[in-house]
């Protein structure tokens, strides 16, 4: 479970698409307060007009719909305020809301989720980097709330594709947020295609994977959101650790692991926009980053995992 002081806990257990948000007990501020944003993948203002920065190395709630809700996940633009409304503008401290959405492919189905891409640009990472992705097993696109009908409705068409969702997180800044995507730990051995080209790899027992999300204001435009992704995998330990930042003290489960940094990428996005984490080809190559994170079997069915991650500035008070 995650959890608040003060709040009562946020259920994320075992759903049937397998997906669960790592379970942290944090000693939120109280600026922070307990009001968890809902599942609002919407835009402000004129996204179209920004181009995403160059990005660097760097209980979900199951539905049970075989289609994406409207009222939950919509990327269309709000009415703007009107002018007259509008608050001047005064120094804030602003955190970040993430709303994530899981979409399961069937595998036969894979040849039909391109036309995703046909709606969503890769050309936001440097080549060498996108390219490094994809090697790896990942595919990384960038999409805005102008083009989600289209993605939507692409994702609606596919036969037995599966949705969940999971209930809008406050991160702090810089606060790293871990996305279990197993549910039991097991043995297995990954390979990553580093920096240098070479091909290494390890047998990491009874572990589980994990993408390792950390977002927050960017330093330089304050209405941009700086997100960056990395897969980990972790093995638990006896016990919990107590973890300094920004934000004050977190408690979190002692435990070992590796964060897979040349399989990992950074963006800054405006709003309104929004990063797709899907399989490349090479991600059937056996234990490569990108199938043994995003390739999941049940039921005897194979399905790729369509990851959808949307971070919202919000203020949580003002300076001064």
């Amino acid at each position: 479970m995650f959890m608040q002081p003060g709040c009562g806990p946020v259920p994320v257990g075992r759903v049937r698409i397998g997906w669960v948000i790592a379970a942290m007990v944090v000693a939120l501020p109280a600026s922070v307060g307990c009001d968890l944003a809902q599942p609002r993948w919407l835009g402000g203002g004129n996204s179209s007009t920004h181009r995403p920065t160059r990005g660097s190395a760097a209980t979900l709630d199951e539905q049970g719909a075989d289609q994406i809700a409207d009222a939950d996940t919509a990327f269309t633009l709000l009415p703007p305020t009107p002018a007259a409304t509008r608050e001047p503008r005064r120094p804030v401290r602003s955190t970040t809301v993430l709303t994530v959405l899981h979409v399961q492919i069937p595998r036969e189905h894979r040849s039909a989720a391109e036309k995703v891409w046909n709606h969503l640009r890769e050309d936001v990472l440097d080549s060498e980097l996108a390219l490094r992705l994809r090697r790896n097993g990942l595919r990384v696109g960038f999409g805005r709330a102008q083009w989600w009908d289209a993605i939507k409705a692409a994702l609606d068409a596919i036969e037995g594709h599966r949705v969940s969702y999971m209930d809008a997180v406050r991160l702090p800044p810089g606060f790293p947020l871990g996305l279990e995507l197993d549910t039991e730990p097991r043995d297995q051995t990954l390979f990553l295609v580093q920096s240098d080209g070479i091909l290494s790899g390890d047998t990491w027992p009874q572990s589980r994977n994990v993408l390792l999300v950390t977002c927050g204001p960017d330093l330089q435009q304050a209405e941009l959101v700086h997100l960056l992704v990395y897969p980990e995998v972790r093995q638990r330990l006896p016990g919990w650790r107590w973890v300094r930042t920004e934000a004050g003290l977190w408690q979190t489960p002692k435990q070992s692991g590796r964060i897979f940094r040349a399989a990992g990428f950074s963006v800054t996005l405006g709003p309104g926009e929004f990063v797709l984490l899907a399989p490349s080809a090479d991600a059937e190559v056996f234990g490569l980053i990108g199938g043994a994170f995003l390739i999941s079997e049940e039921d005897g069915r194979r399905y790729d995992s369509y990851v959808f991650l949307r971070p919202e500035l919000t203020h949580v008070g003002r300076l001064g």
